[in-house]
């Protein structure tokens, strides 16, 4: 029988990267599709939501680590979680990085 749990946890770990390629996608797919639709201020209203979703749905990640950290039931060890945050933190960065770039560059030139 295979145990389906170190799997999860390595799903788990990967949910900061996951996030931000959602994030990625929406933003550039966004504008592209309010280029094509001459839209360009629906651009940054999208990219304003979905920084935003995404910047919570990763500390809300960072939160729920923190709680498994502290929770000895837990089967998680050391080195996954801190993989998993320091995942959590390099996503902040892109989706960071990512935001900065769709709000500085104008859409649709």
């Amino acid at each position: 029988m295979i145990r389906a749990a170190p799997l999860r946890q390595a799903a788990a770990a990967l949910v900061g990267p996951t996030v931000w390629a959602a994030h990625f996608l929406t933003i550039y797919a966004s504008e592209s599709l309010a280029c094509r639709w001459n839209q360009a201020a629906v651009h940054d209203t999208i990219v304003t939501a979905a920084t935003l979703l995404a910047v919570v749905a990763i500390l809300a990640h960072i939160l729920i680590l923190r709680r498994w950290n502290q929770n000895p039931a837990k089967s998680w060890g050391l080195f996954l979680l801190q993989t998993a945050g320091a995942l959590d933190a390099l996503s902040l960065l892109g989706i960071g990085w990512a935001a900065v770039a769709a709000a500085l560059l104008n859409a649709c030139r």
